[in-house]
């Protein structure tokens, strides 16, 4: 059970030099509370950073903070501020100037500090006010007090000669005294209420003689100077400077010790978004719908929610059930690997071992081993694969170990284990089972979608557990960003034309009117007339429009990822990397230029593109105004600031589409929408009219089912009228396609599975 205020020893009075020096008293409050309000007296920007470990749990365990500044810098620097106290703007810009020149002199710990700051005001957790003495005498206001406040609404008070500064609490002769809420004197609970009382009067602007400048500016310029981090990185980085400082007392320093030895054997849920330790209640729901479904279950998720955060917290659970962790976790490509394992990491779970790792056939035969064994004893792991690396003959040797029965598997991309040969090798020993996927179902693959769904014991369209992008997106709390969707479309070019329509006339002699479906050989030539559609020369063109338009508009592309007509998909069961040939580096580099050609920097992704991770930042940062990529960016990247994402990929494949839209609807700090431009090769009505009625029906169909795309992108975008009664609406009145039906059958889907 977690420690409270009431339960830790605080002392009457704190003084520097004896048994219990100041210093002890404000890491032991900050350990314990969910709120610290702080009247400043004298401050500096190593305040805080010298009570690092206590103010990175404060942090870490949700804690909120208000501050009232008086005064920024030694007394020599406050001219400034004192001359300006006629003025507000004035008053917030010389406090700002005094945080600028703070900044030119900051020490490791400072900067963690600030870093500390900026992530409370990116989660809207910390609040300033600044204040200033109503006469017209210069001078500032010089209050040293503070009240921190625990779950259980505890409270402990202090005030004193401590100013909260590292020279005061380290170095300087100094004493504060302690109130506490549960004292037996009820002189000491008053002074408790006063110091109460004073921090409202003067936060609220109603104290006699102070009066109240807001300053966001500071907020602003903290959060704009300092990258707000993870929390867990925070809080690792903050220890290390902790017990590295020699002037900590041995007590405080052994306590960091305790605290981070403890932390260290225990999973946790990571705080999600800053504001919250434990998961969002669809995550929860998706936690108890697999329990109820005998643990066992697909998760249709979209793109954006957290897949990957649901299935660990099902882990995080059973853990804290049966204080044990065995998982078996396969993914697609080895890019989801590292994602996979960054997110165990958040939740602490320890032994995390992939087949990348080049001793891990010993690693896993020795774990299924020691569970034989030793049943209950042992330790826990987390083992991540690659379907190519599962499906592998090293790998195979140890599926049929009685010790998989105490696994838990999650499948990343779940519709990958309908392969055929995925299916062979599926893990019928392994009984708890968890299917990830925003689109479950393989398309032409009838027969591998219901073996997956028999294997989960999940079917569509619910499913085990359904969060739909419209869901995420409209219900509160939003979990996606809104978007606006531009289709633009166009058409093949003579030669591109000619080679469409001869397979064309083959597919037709494998298609079946009565159903409307294609045998296997016809499925095949599908793809090979997609392919021509894919990479549709006037693309290019309809690519410098939509740089021109918005340039007209002056706005800009910046934070842009462009998906680029790729080739030859890879089959995930036998391959783990994206091969690209000369041609698709040719097409990549011709759409490059383009894009450069209007004054934007670009950088291209692929699978072999070099330093990665180096790229992803340098556009997160905006030194990259736009990505180029090929299929890479389908799974996998996290970047929440991209705005928007120009599809010149036509892909039919649902998976492809959807991941890719929800790259760009993550939320981000300040990105109110996103927007979706979706390049579409739509049949010429000259064309269409040469047909003969069956073809023309075929063809037709296979439009409808390209508009069935362009309906999933607009049912949920912000401007679906203007879209309908645009060029969309004139193309499906002319080829008798029902839109409006599409897109309600999207709608009806949503509020089909609750």
């Amino acid at each position: 059970m977690t420690k409270m205020l009431k339960t830790t020893p605080f002392h009457i009075v704190y003084a520097t030099g004896e048994e219990h020096e100041p210093i002890e008293f404000f890491f032991d409050a900050l350990m314990e509370s969910k709120t610290f309000d702080l009247g400043l007296g004298f401050f500096s920007s190593s305040a805080i950073s010298a009570l690092s470990a206590g103010f990175a749990y404060f942090i870490h365990r949700g804690g909120k903070m208000r501050i009232i500044i008086n005064d920024i810098l030694p007394p020599k620097d406050k001219k400034a501020v004192e001359q300006a106290l006629n003025s507000e703007i004035e008053f917030e810009e010389a406090i700002l100037n005094d945080i600028k020149k703070l900044f030119k002199t900051l020490s490791k710990q400072d900067v963690h500090f600030f870093k500390c700051l900026s992530y409370l005001v990116s989660q809207d957790r910390i609040e300033f006010l600044a204040t200033k003495p109503l006469n017209k005498k210069s001078g500032i206001a010089h209050n040293k007090y503070g009240i921190f406040k625990d779950e259980n609404g505890e409270k402990v008070a202090f005030n004193g000669s401590a100013n909260f500064s590292k020279n005061a609490l380290v170095n300087n002769v100094e004493s504060i005294s302690c109130y506490k809420s549960w004292s037996t004197s009820e002189e000491e609970k008053e002074r408790l209420a006063y110091f109460e009382k004073l921090f409202n009067k003067t936060w609220k602007g109603k104290a006699k003689n102070i009066e109240i400048i807001p300053i966001n500016k500071v907020k602003t310029y903290i959060q704009t100077s300092f990258n707000a981090e993870d929390i867990e990185e925070l809080l690792k980085e903050e220890v290390e400077l902790t017990t590295k400082d020699i002037k900590l007392p041995k007590r405080i320093k052994e306590k960091v010790d305790k605290l981070l030895s403890k932390k260290n054997k225990e999973p946790h849920f990571p705080i999600f978004g800053g504001k919250q330790a434990e998961p969002r209640q669809y995550q929860k729901d998706a936690y108890n719908s697999w329990v109820e479904n005998n643990y066992q279950g697909i998760f249709a998720m979209a793109t954006g929610t957290g897949k990957t955060i649901t299935s660990l917290n099902c882990v995080l659970n059973e853990y804290k059930k049966n204080s044990r962790y065995n998982v078996l976790i396969l993914v697609p490509t080895r890019a989801l690997v590292s994602q996979w394992i960054e997110e165990a990491n958040k939740f602490n779970f320890k032994n995390i071992y992939t087949t990348q790792d080049r001793n891990w056939f010993n690693i896993l035969s020795d774990h299924l081993f020691n569970i034989i064994l030793n049943k209950n004893g042992g330790s826990n792991i987390i083992f991540i694969s690659t379907y190519a690396s599962f499906n592998g003959d090293k790998f195979q040797r140890l599926i049929n170990k009685k010790s998989w029965s105490e696994f838990i598997l999650i499948a990343d991309e779940a519709h990958n284990m309908g392969s055929s040969r995925t299916l062979n090798n599926l893990p019928q020993i392994i009984t708890k089972r968890i299917g990830l996927s925003a689109t479950p179902e393989r398309v032409y693959d009838e027969k591998g979608s219901n073996e997956i769904y028999s294997y989960f014991n999940s079917k569509p369209p619910c499913y085990t557990y359904s969060y739909s992008m419209y869901k995420a997106i409209t219900q509160e709390p939003t979990v996606l960003t809104k978007y606006f969707y531009y289709p633009y479309f166009t058409h093949l070019n003579e030669e591109e034309l000619i080679e469409y329509t001869e397979i064309t006339q083959q597919l037709f002699r494998n298609y079946d009117a009565k159903t409307g479906e294609f045998n296997e050989f016809g499925k095949r030539l599908l793809i090979k007339r997609k392919r021509i559609i894919n990479k549709a020369e006037n693309k290019l063109e309809v690519l410098k429009s939509i740089f021109l338009e918005v340039k007209n508009k002056e706005s800009d592309l910046k934070y842009t990822f462009v998906y680029v007509p790729e080739g030859k998909e890879p089959d995930i069961a036998i391959e783990d990397l994206y091969n690209f040939d000369n041609e698709d580096r040719r097409l990549i580099d011709k759409y490059a230029e383009a894009i450069r050609s209007f004054g934007y920097s670009t950088h291209k992704l692929l699978a072999d593109t070099k330093k990665r991770d180096s790229v992803l930042n340098q556009f997160e940062k905006g030194l990259i105004d736009v990505l180029l990529a090929m299929k890479i960016l389908d799974e996998g990247v996290d970047i929440p600031i991209t705005k928007n994402a120009i599809f010149c990929a036509s892909t039919g494949n649902p998976r492809q589409y959807i991941q890719r839209r929800g790259r760009v609807l993550r939320k981000y700090p300040g990105k109110e929408y996103a927007n979706v431009y979706d390049i579409i090769v739509a049949p010429e009505q000259r064309y269409i009219d040469t047909l003969n009625e069956q073809l023309k029906v075929m063809e037709i169909n296979i439009f409808r089912n390209e508009l069935r795309r362009v309906a999933n992108f607009l049912y949920a975008a912000e401007n679906r009228h203007q879209v309908l009664s645009g060029h969309l609406g004139e193309l499906a009145d002319i080829y008798g396609i029902n839109i409006y039906q599409l897109i309600e059958d999207n709608l009806n889907l949503d509020n089909e599975c609750k």
